[in-house]
């Protein structure tokens, strides 16, 4: 999938849960969000856009919630 287009929704998601908490109440809700209802190559492709640098558009919450994420390691 394209990383901008995760990028996006991620920032969408990001806007709803930064409404009306603080960033870090909100990373965990977005972090939550994702691991419940994207799929994991979707979660594990947005990690890779932040890791190599083609995310700069994310919002901090949605980008300290893909940190808080935890991915299994690649199989070999």
């Amino acid at each position: 999938m394209n990383p901008l287009q995760l990028v996006k929704m991620a920032n969408q998601i990001s806007d709803f849960f930064s409404a009306d908490c603080s960033e870090e109440e909100a990373a965990a809700e977005i972090a939550s969000h994702l691991q419940r209802f994207w799929a994991p190559a979707m979660r594990q492709r947005l990690a890779q856009a932040v890791e190599q640098g083609e995310a700069a558009e994310l919002r901090p919450a949605a980008c300290l919630a893909v940190q808080k994420m935890s991915f299994p390691a690649e199989q070999h």
